[in-house]
């Protein structure tokens, strides 16, 4: 268990996920911009997250931010890093469950957990903005709309881990990784489709702890999406480009629509946030 080092000042690296615009973190609100990504919501609401979000918190790699003793009356959005929860198994294997990006919410699926807490360990260094759930509560009782985004985002969330399961129950190796791959693409540049390159700052270790395959078949695969043509990549950098985007997509089967679906929402997001 590691401990906490509350960072002060402007956020040193905003996710692409997340408002491009510089603010003081007194009157930015990550919960704010996460939630509006999936309903619409008002400037109140902004200001309401704003005062309950709590101090950012920096964690390095390897830490644990949560588990059944650490954590598990708040929420923790995601402002920098990339983090996983785990499951330990009766051989004492710790298994991967699924990953957080820069822009997600730790604590939504378990919101009212009665007592079991999935451990949840950076993969990297990040930054993480605590909210107490007791305050969020208070203030849900009061404003539905709150719920309403919160749940939604809560869904969007089970949506990737519906879909990632049946990928993994449906494909052959090389097809789960090149679903995966389209998945973190999709999620990390929703808002910006065209982009066509990503960075997995993940070992091919955790990637097939994740997808049920070994490091070495992860590196295999990865060699057959580049000898078809379909991305390349950089050993050092971690960086991949797509380099065929629509055969990726005919080979994985990759369903966009709840992505495009939480475009929609944060369109809808804006126009109200305009009019209040």
């Amino acid at each position: 268990m590691s401990s906490l080092v509350e960072v002060t000042g402007r956020p040193s690296k905003l996710s692409r996920r997340v408002s491009a615009n510089s603010q003081l973190w007194h009157d930015y609100s990550l919960y704010f911009e996460i939630f509006s990504h999936h309903a619409p919501l008002s400037i109140s609401n902004r200001e309401t997250l704003a005062e309950l979000q709590q101090a950012p918190r920096r964690f390095k790699k390897g830490s644990v931010i949560k588990n059944h003793n650490l954590n598990n009356r708040y929420l923790l959005a995601i402002q920098d890093g990339w983090a996983c929860s785990c499951r330990v198994t009766e051989e004492g294997k710790r298994q991967i469950i699924d990953l957080y990006l820069p822009g997600d919410i730790v604590g939504l699926r378990d919101y009212h957990a009665g007592g079991r807490f999935d451990e949840v360990i950076m993969l990297t260094d990040g930054l993480v903005i605590p909210m107490h759930k007791s305050q969020l509560d208070q203030v849900m009782q009061k404003d539905h709309s709150l719920v309403h985004a919160m749940l939604a985002a809560t869904m969007h969330q089970c949506n990737i881990m519906a879909d990632r399961l049946n990928n993994l129950i449906s494909h052959d190796a090389t097809t789960r990784l090149a679903y995966f791959v389209l998945e973190l693409h999709a999620r990390l540049n929703f808002s910006r489709s065209e982009m066509r390159d990503l960075t997995i700052p993940l070992s091919q270790q955790v990637i097939g702890d994740l997808l049920g395959m070994t490091n070495v078949h992860v590196c295999r695969c990865l060699s057959q999406l580049e000898a078809k043509g379909l991305l390349t990549r950089d050993k050092e950098s971690r960086n991949i480009r797509l380099l065929d985007y629509p055969a990726l997509l005919a080979l994985a089967g990759f369903n966009t629509a709840y992505l495009h679906s939480c475009s929609r929402a944060r369109q809808r997001a804006a126009t109200a946030s305009k009019s209040h």
